[in-house]
């Protein structure tokens, strides 16, 4: 049977095309459509709660901070995310481990639960935090800090819904300011590269 030219150009142009709109969602801090926000424009205060109870940004004053935002029914990106947080922490320097902050951030509060998060994370590493807090709350945090998240329904699943999330590091300096966001195909060597270009600059700076 001789295969149709035209299909094979327009399926692999459909696959192209999905490709680039995966690789949108997942390294795009803003829904589609949306006009970009600057880094500067970004990031802040906020206070979510934890198993230990609540936690706010300010509390982290002097320490590095590296968000991810995600959910626990992430099968794939949050936990090889979370696997390339905790390499790019062991890559640091004692005194440098010792002043950085993991945090994972859920966008699904509906259905992770503190005791769950605070395992996930922990798994990851003893200086990883998981927080979550109201549906407002999260939407919220959300926005200031350009985080893209849809709920996508999955009839046939027994999940019923997924999230569509971008899948990035947010890396807040020791005073509290968000000065880069890099994407979740980052090596722990970029990262911790990251995470040490943010320490020494504020060092520097006072």
């Amino acid at each position: 049977m001789t295969k149709n030219p035209v299909k094979i150009v327009l399926l692999l142009g459909a696959l192209a095309l999905a490709g680039i709109f995966a690789l949108y969602i997942n390294n795009s801090t803003i829904p589609i459509g949306e006009k970009q926000k600057a880094l500067k424009d970004l990031g802040g205060e906020f206070q979510l709660n934890s198993l230990d109870g609540t936690v706010t940004l300010n509390q982290f004053k002097g320490q590095t901070v590296v968000l991810y935002f995600g959910f626990l029914n992430c099968a794939e990106v949050c936990p090889s995310s979370m696997g390339v947080m905790s390499a790019a922490f062991s890559m640091l320097p004692p005194k440098e481990y010792a002043n950085v902050q993991g945090i994972f951030i859920s966008v699904d509060p509906g259905r992770d639960d503190l005791d769950s998060l605070d395992k996930f994370a922990k798994y990851f590493d003893k200086r990883m935090k998981g927080l979550t807090g109201t549906k407002k709350e999260i939407d919220a945090l959300t926005q200031q800090y350009g985080v893209y998240f849809d709920l996508v329904d999955m009839e046939s699943s027994e999940l019923s819904y997924t999230v569509d999330h971008a899948s990035l590091f947010y890396i807040i300096n020791p005073e509290g300011k968000l000065v880069d966001a890099m994407s979740h195909t980052t090596t722990p060597i970029e990262l911790a590269a990251g995470i040490d270009r943010a320490h020494s600059k504020a060092l520097a700076n006072n």
